[in-house]
């Protein structure tokens, strides 16, 4: 009898073992399961702001700012406003939207602290895009505008043979336009007769009609061969608007420009034969703009990166070597 069931305690466990494999024992237990939130990726939110899209960088960096979020997976939350009040608005709206991340492309980042410091703490990630530092900034991608507005000073300076009066065009609203004019300033302290007669701001973001009119009105009251030798131009768009004036007035020939960006426009400009136009340095707002992009989702995935400030180089273009249309 005690033989008859053990082999039925036996055959009852053997039995246990196959019905056990059969359904699956092997498999992880319920609570091991991943969910579909954790074996999807998680899809980062970014917001860009572009300060206004009148000249050609801004237009390229805001094209390329969108196309690499995409490229690396995440969602485009994408504002632009030519007002610090419009800025701020758009930022708030990015906030309550939940977004990991907010890129600041142009004007002055400092102008948006307040707003910005916010999202900081709720950990959100803040890029400027050649929209000037601050303590708040995880990553700040820019050329050096340092060096372009020396080496626009310097192309000037050769140009006029270290002598003679110009005029500047600027707008202390961005960051990257003071650093330009200033650094011009530091390079014609070297040279006593170099002076600046006269100088305006540019508004924005119409500034074509208005710079326009303004250096007619230098013209105006400077008529006179050599009363100017130079227009130094702290962006492309203002230089070409200069060129034109200066034109229409018959004194291409004794005026020079230079500007800065290498906007497409100011090289059409460039290649007339009669233009005044000679001389930009050339930025590169898409690898700006793409660099950009992905140091900030280095950082949202958790990564360091070895440098939060990282300079993109420009190049002197003269007519000598325009790029192809």
């Amino acid at each position: 009898m005690k033989k008859k069931i053990f082999v039925l305690l036996s055959c009852l466990i053997v039995l246990s073992l196959i019905l056990s494999a059969c359904s699956g024992g092997g498999s992880k237990p319920a609570e091991e399961a991943k969910s579909p939130e954790q074996t999807e990726e998680k899809v980062f939110k970014i917001g860009i702001n572009n300060f206004g899209q009148a000249n050609y960088f801004a237009r390229i960096g805001k094209a390329a700012l969108e196309d690499q979020i995409k490229k690396n997976g995440g969602e485009v939350i994408a504002t632009v406003n030519a007002d610090v009040p419009g800025r701020v608005a758009s930022i708030e709206n990015m906030i309550a939207q939940g977004v990991d991340a907010i890129i600041i492309q142009e004007g002055d980042i400092s102008q948006l602290a307040p707003v910005l410091k916010e999202a900081k703490s709720k950990g959100i990630i803040i890029g400027s895009m050649d929209a000037g530092d601050a303590d708040f900034v995880d990553v700040f991608v820019e050329s050096d505008n340092n060096q372009l507005g020396r080496m626009a000073a310097e192309e000037m300076v050769k140009l006029i043979g270290g002598k003679g009066n110009i005029v500047e065009i600027y707008n202390d609203a961005g960051s990257m336009i003071r650093t330009r004019r200033n650094a011009m300033h530091e390079v014609i302290k070297d040279y006593p007769d170099i002076k600046i007669i006269a100088g305006f701001v540019y508004a924005w973001p119409d500034f074509f009609p208005d710079a326009k009119a303004k250096m007619e009105a230098v013209i105006q009251a400077n008529p006179n061969p050599g009363d100017i030798a130079a227009v130094y131009a702290t962006f492309d768009g203002v230089g070409v608007a200069a060129a034109q004036a200066i034109r229409e007035a018959g004194l291409q020939d004794h005026i020079v420009v230079v500007g800065i960006d290498g906007d497409p426009e100011a090289y059409a400009e460039m290649r007339k034969e009669d233009s005044p136009f000679k001389a930009t340095l050339a930025q590169d707002p898409d690898t700006m703009a793409r660099t950009c992009v992905d140091k900030v989702f280095e950082l949202l995935k958790g990564n360091t990166i070895p440098e939060r400030h990282i300079y993109i180089p420009g190049k002197l273009i003269t007519r000598d070597n325009i790029p192809e249309e």
